[in-house]
C-alpha cells in the first residue's frame, strides 16, 4: 500500500521540477476551461501542454483538473492550488513592473488599488502632493472591485488599497479609517424634486431608482432601507456595478440614485447631478487605507499614507489608529 506524499515532499517536488511556464499554463486552463486555447495563450503546443499537466499531477499524485465533454474544470486539488499560483504570478508580474520603472530612471513604483467611491473622494490633490515630494517615484492607480483588490494586496501585487474595511479583516492586513462616508440621493439637474426640502422616503417612491449592483455598499443600505420601511421601490431596469453611465441615465431627470457621498460630490461639482435634500437615516460608513502589516515599515508607504491623511478644507478626518 502506497502512502500519499507529505506536504514537504510535494513542496520539494514542485520546487525541483515545476516550471513557471507550466504554472502559468495551469492558471490559463482554469480561466479558459479549454486546453487548446490555454496552450496557445502561454505559447505551448497542445501535446506539450497535455504532458506538462500530466507531469504536475504526477508530482503531486493528485488530479488538478476534471476532463469533460466540453473541456476541463478544476478538481478539488486544483481549486486549492490554482488561486495560490495565480497570486504568485500576479506578484511576480508586479515585481517586474517595478523593476521596469527602475530601468526607466524612477526610484520606485507604488501600486495603489482603489474602489470607485474612493477614487474621487480621497485621492485628488493628495496624489499630486505626494508626487511633487517624490518626483522620481511612479504611482500606479488600479481601480477594481474591493474583493479583487484585497486579494491582490494579500498576494503582494499592490502596496496599498483605498476603500472600506473588509468584513472580516484578514489577519495579515491593517486598516486605518481616513474619513466618514454616507449614502446620499442624487438626481439630474432638472429633476422635479430638486429644491424641495426635507424629502422623505415616501416622497421619493414615485420615481425610478438606479440601484447599485449586488455587493456594492450602497446596495446593501438601499435594500435594508426599503425592507425596514415595508416598501417596494420602483426600480430602473438597469443596475450598475460601475458608475460611469450614471450621469447619462440621470439626465432623463426622472431617475434618482443612492450613491456614496464622495461620488455624489464629484458629480455635483461637475454639474452632472444635484444632491436631493433627503434625510433617510441611513447608516454611515468609513473609507480608509488598507495595507499589509509589513508596509508599516516601508517609508514610502508611510509617507503616501500621511499624504492621504492630509485634511482638505471642510473635510472631516477620522482617527489615525491602525486596526
Amino acid at each position: 500500500m502506497t502512502h500519499p506524499p507529505s506536504p514537504a515532499v510535494m513542496f520539494s517536488r514542485l520546487m525541483a521540477k515545476a516550471r513557471l511556464r507550466h504554472l502559468q499554463l495551469l492558471v490559463a486552463v482554469a480561466d479558459q476551461g479549454n486546453l487548446k486555447h490555454a496552450a496557445e495563450e502561454v505559447g505551448l503546443s497542445q501535446p506539450a501542454a497535455t504532458q506538462a499537466i500530466a507531469e504536475l499531477e504526477q508530482l503531486l499524485e493528485l488530479r488538478l483538473f476534471e476532463r469533460h465533454s466540453k473541456g476541463m474544470r478544476l478538481a478539488a486539488a486544483g481549486s486549492i492550488l490554482i488561486p495560490v499560483i495565480r497570486n504568485m504570478l500576479e506578484a511576480l508580474q508586479a515585481a517586474t513592473q517595478a523593476l521596469a520603472t527602475l530601468q526607466e530612471g524612477a526610484s520606485g513604483l507604488l501600486r495603489v488599488g482603489v474602489i470607485t467611491a474612493v477614487a474621487s473622494a480621497v485621492l485628488g490633490e493628495r496624489v499630486l502632493r505626494f508626487c511633487a515630494r517624490h518626483p522620481d517615484m511612479r504611482v500606479e492607480i488600479i481601480e477594481d472591485a474591493a474583493e479583487h483588490l484585497v486579494q491582490e494586496l494579500l498576494s503582494g501585487s499592490l502596496n496599498l488599497v483605498l476603500g472600506r474595511r473588509p468584513q472580516p479583516l484578514p489577519a495579515k492586513l491593517r486598516f486605518e479609517a481616513l474619513r466618514p462616508d454616507e449614502a446620499i440621493v442624487i438626481a439630474g439637474p432638472l429633476h422635479p424634486l430638486v429644491g424641495r426640502r426635507g424629502l422623505r422616503l415616501e416622497d421619493l417612491g414615485g420615481y425610478a431608482w438606479m440601484r447599485a449592483a449586488p455587493g456594492v455598499w450602497t446596495r446593501e443600505i438601499f435594500d435594508a432601507l426599503f425592507e425596514d420601511a415595508g416598501m417596494r421601490p420602483r426600480l430602473h431596469q438597469v443596475s450598475l456595478a460601475s458608475l460611469g453611465p450614471l450621469p447619462e441615465i440621470l439626465s432623463d431627470n426622472q431617475t434618482i440614485a443612492m450613491v456614496p457621498a464622495g461620488i455624489g460630490r464629484s458629480l455635483v461639482r461637475w454639474n452632472l447631478a444635484v444632491r436631493l435634500d433627503a434625510h433617510l437615516g441611513t447608516p454611515r460608513g468609513e473609507i480608509g487605507v488598507l495595507c499589509a502589516a509589513e508596509s508599516m515599515e516601508d517609508p514610502i508607504c508611510l509617507e503616501f499614507m500621511a499624504a492621504l491623511r492630509a485634511e482638505s478644507e471642510g473635510e472631516p478626518v477620522l482617527s489615525r489608529v491602525m486596526r
